[in-house]
């Protein structure tokens, strides 16, 4: 869930014609399916495929559809040994399969997406404690540019065409997602066996984002470099045990800074599809 106030203004040849403040709300529903797939005892293939649902009180629309499908990889690259902490190694690549906010009508569409193809790596450690576990983590993420766009921006300033400049906007030919970076770190403790409370804090930040723009009746691109962003977000999670090898886990998040969600809900468990997390039994 986001909240935001927007400014919405239209300044032609350095007069301010018309200023308005909208309130912007919106929700957002994800829904993804992850698989895994141990190919050995270091070493595990993962798959994602995320559906989301959209609804914006400003644009007054909704949006579902495909999310952004994505693999990864974990690797930990040496055994286990007392005193030492372990180290795992994870690499991921995430495709562009929703629908991108950078080709749809940005005045009245959603997207489900975020528009480019990304790959990041990045390591993470724990401490037994008994019966505490520390765990922390650091990742770096690289966005792939983004070329041949066509989308008209700045051409009104909500999807009644109210605000903006009403007089043909700029088109967004290209962009560059830039670096993003980030780290973790948290612990859990187990009450008993069937119930444990996880509290963690995450911290990211995006850098380089750049835009380049056409103007009408121009050929050359004018570039524009975003600010950087900062993304904190404090997390409580609790896990509890509800048959002899299933774990529900219920996650609430809430967003530390100015670009992070206000509220983020999380529910995860376990699926048997087809019988394939079920284990042989002994002849």
């Amino acid at each position: 869930y986001y909240r935001d106030s927007q400014i919405n203004s239209s300044i032609q040849d350095g007069q301010l014609y018309q200023l308005r403040v909208d309130e912007d709300a919106s929700h957002t529903i994800s829904n993804t399916f992850t698989a895994q797939y141990g190919v050995r005892d270091n070493l595990t293939f993962t798959a994602s495929v995320p559906f989301i649902a959209k609804s914006d009180n400003l644009k007054d629309t909704t949006a579902a559809g495909l999310g952004d499908i994505s693999l990864g990889a974990r690797w930990e690259p040496f055994p286990l040994k007392a005193g030492r902490l372990p180290l795992i190694l994870f690499g991921s690549l995430s495709t562009k399969t929703g629908d991108s906010p950078y080709e749809i009508n940005a005045d009245k569409d959603l997207s489900t997406g975020k528009g480019y193809y990304s790959v990041g790596v990045g390591a993470s450690t724990r401490k037994y404690i008994d019966p505490v576990v520390l765990f922390a983590s650091v990742s770096g993420n690289y966005g792939l540019k983004e070329t041949d766009l066509n989308q008209v921006r700045g051409n009104s300033g909500n999807a009644n065409g109210e605000g903006g400049a009403q007089t043909g906007g700029q088109i967004l030919k290209e962009f560059d997602p830039g670096m993003t970076a980030g780290f973790s770190f948290g612990f859990a403790y187990s009450f008993n066996y069937d119930v444990s409370m996880t509290m963690s804090y995450q911290q990211s930040f995006n850098m380089n984002t750049t835009f380049k723009y056409q103007k009408p009746g121009q050929t050359a691109l004018d570039e524009y470099k975003a600010a950087s962003q900062s993304s904190g977000m404090f997390a409580i999670a609790l896990g509890v045990r509800v048959s002899p090898d299933t774990i529900v886990n219920g996650t609430v998040g809430i967003g530390l800074t100015e670009d992070s969600p206000d509220i983020s809900l999380g529910l995860s468990f376990p699926l048997d599809i087809l019988g394939f997390g079920k284990k042989k039994k002994p002849n």
